[in-house]
This record gives structure tokens, C-alpha cells and sequence, in this order.
């Protein structure tokens, strides 16, 4: 029932976003310096990630991003983004996070959406134990005013990577 939910869920945030019709003068710009760009974020992701600064991850989103979690439940804007995140920082010392390009798709030369897969590991602050975690996730990205990338929504699903 979870994985029906999901993948609604992920039908529902393509077909949305793929409601958005670019103008001439927003044509997207060329895909791999978009992917380049994004690339960048993704490690400024990671590093705060690593780092446990649920606020640096939460300002890597729009003012008004939003992330869905597996659940289906949503954060939305910044401050819930970060709250979200803490509890696994309290619990988890995180060593090592990767989150890995697969595609990014131009929508335009201010959006464009990113596929990928990450990992990460960590051990609890409670008990000691490795904890390790694995997944795919979508990403809708926008540029800012400031010419920024910034992630407007992002999608995720805890689940073993396969090529």
C-alpha cells in the first residue's frame, strides 16, 4: 500500500511539473552545465549532512520548498525542513554521505528536475551500531532571484540502489 502511495505520489509531482510550459525567453540553458550546477549543490547537501547543520540543509531549499517524506507526509518551508531533519542528527553521528546525479531534465532556464540516488552511513549515538541507508529521490530545482539553484521540492525513498 506504501509503495501504491509512492509512486502516485511520484506520478502526481512529474505531471505537475510537467504542466509548466517554457517560453522562448526561459529555454533552458545548456543540460550538462545545469548538471554541473547541480552537482555542486548535492555536495553543499551532503557536506551540511555530514556536518549535522540541519540549517544549512534547510537553506539549500526555497523559501517555500517543500520535502515529501516516505510517509507522504510533508515539510514544508524551510524551518520545517530543518526541524525534520534534527531528530536524525540527534541520534545518528553520520560518517560518510554520497548523493549521486543520475539525469537532470531542463524544464526551463529557471527549473529543471534531478534524478538520483544517494547512501549514507553513521553510527547511533545511543548504542554504537552502524546504521546505513540507501535510496532514489526526484528533485525539482529552482533558480532564484539571486541566480541561485535551490531545491523548490524533492522526493525520497529509503530502498537498496540497483543499476
Amino acid at each position: 500500500m506504501t509503495t501504491f502511495r509512492q509512486l502516485r505520489s511520484i506520478l502526481l509531482f512529474l505531471t505537475v511539473a510537467g504542466c509548466a510550459t517554457p517560453s522562448p525567453e526561459s529555454a533552458p540553458a545548456d543540460a550538462e552545465t545545469m548538471k554541473t550546477a547541480i552537482q555542486a549543490r548535492e555536495r553543499e547537501w551532503s557536506a551540511a549532512f555530514l556536518a549535522a547543520d540541519a540549517a544549512a540543509v534547510a537553506a539549500l531549499y526555497t523559501e517555500d520548498g517543500a520535502s515529501i517524506q516516505a510517509t507522504g507526509d510533508w515539510r514544508r518551508g524551510r524551518e520545517a525542513i530543518g526541524l525534520g531533519m534534527q531528530p536524525d542528527f540527534d541520534s545518528t553521528t553520520f560518517t560518510a554521505r554520497e548523493d549521486i546525479t543520475e539525469e537532470v531534465i531542463p524544464l526551463s532556464a529557471d527549473y529543471l528536475f534531478e534524478v538520483g540516488h544517494y547512501s549514507s552511513t553513521g553510527t547511533s549515538k545511543a548504542d554504537g551500531t552502524e546504521k546505513s541507508s540507501s535510496g532514489r529521490y526526484i528533485v525539482l530545482w529552482q533558480r532564484d532571484a539571486d541566480g541561485v539553484w535551490r531545491i523548490h521540492r524533492d522526493m525520497g525513498t529509503a530502498a537498496p540502489v540497483k543499476p
